[in-house]
């Protein structure tokens, strides 16, 4: 057990790190050396990289972690449920997830676990903890309840920590979503079960949502008092499976969470706009998102099928990141 792990808790309880792998490169060698001196084990599944990153994994092992290597790419979902189940979590115990990016701070885990740990003395049905800002945006509602907690709205799944007791009641990640919105689902999985979603106030996860491109409008660049006005664009085989998650969580959570789903959906109707304005072709993005939305109504689900892969292949933006 190391110091910091010792640190932060309580009788027989461990401390887990799951961290998602996909054609890794040493930033991951360095952020596993960064969490592994936070808990007791870290474990890091890669999803189905293929034998040319043989040798970073080795390296992530002499880092301090357990790898378990997939035979093929399953997403996001199928990763993390394979190190959950690798941790083979007691009911007490406590596990965060991470994206193989995430470089975590000194004493980032220790916060999560005291919020955590003040939420169960409060006599919260404890859920889930997340930090109050990842990738510089804020993931907190509004106002505080009457213990005084902060709860969160709808946290990235890098950073967030559950216990062994939650996976067990709440069950695990949905495999057949892949890859978007998977942590959206859980989050609202574990409210309409009454359990408590809080952050820990003040703490921050640095990260990279997609790339960050200049907004522009006729080909200038828009300014808004001297600042360059951005945005985030993921890669177009990105928006097939956005199209078809938002679809498919709309359908089964919105009698439970109209309000944060109604604002959620007329922002991402906002965002596929401007992705139209960049993509190139244009007729390309919008048959992924198209295809997204009707495989999300039809059911179909898993891994995007070959034609769709084929056509977001052809999609590129019309301008450069920053």
């Amino acid at each position: 057990m190391t110091a910091g792990a010792a640190a932060t808790q309580g009788a027989g309880r461990r401390l887990i790190a799951v961290v998602s792998s996909f054609r890794p490169t040493d930033e991951l060698v360095r952020n596993v050396g960064l969490i592994a001196g936070q808990v007791d084990e870290v474990v890091v599944v890669d999803d189905g990289s293929g034998p040319d990153y043989g040798a970073v994994l080795d390296h992530v092992r002499a880092a301090g972690a357990r790898v378990v290597a997939l035979a093929e790419n399953q997403g996001i979902a199928a990763a993390l449920n394979a190190g959950l189940r690798e941790a083979a979590l007691a009911p007490e115990d406590l596990v965060v997830t991470f994206d193989q990016d995430s470089t975590v701070p000194e004493g980032f885990i220790a916060a999560l676990v005291a919020q955590w740990d003040a939420g169960v003395r409060a006599g919260l049905a404890m859920g889930m903890v997340s930090p109050e800002s990842f990738a510089g945006l804020r993931q907190v509602l509004r106002g505080a309840d009457e213990h005084g907690f902060r709860h969160s709205r709808e946290p990235i799944q890098s950073g967030s920590l559950v216990s062994g007791e939650v996976l067990a009641a709440a069950g695990y990640q949905r495999e057949e979503l892949f890859i978007d919105l998977v942590d959206i689902e859980y989050y609202l999985r574990l409210k309409r079960l009454g359990r408590a979603c809080l952050v820990a106030p003040g703490l921050v996860l640095p990260h990279e949502l997609g790339r960050t491109y200049p907004f522009t409008l006729l080909g200038r660049r828009i300014r808004l008092s001297g600042r360059q006005l951005t945005l985030s664009l993921s890669t177009p085989f990105r928006y097939y499976y956005r199209a078809r998650s938002r679809v498919v969580i709309n359908r089964e959570y919105w009698r439970s969470d109209p309000a944060l789903l109604s604002v959620d959906t007329l922002r991402e109707i906002q965002h596929v706009l401007l992705v139209g304005l960049y993509a190139q072709p244009r007729g390309a993005i919008a048959r992924v998102i198209a295809r997204g939305l009707r495989d999300g109504w039809r059911g179909r689900m898993g891994k995007m099928p070959d034609d769709v892969a084929q056509t977001a292949a052809r999609v590129s933006w019309r301008i450069d990141p920053l």
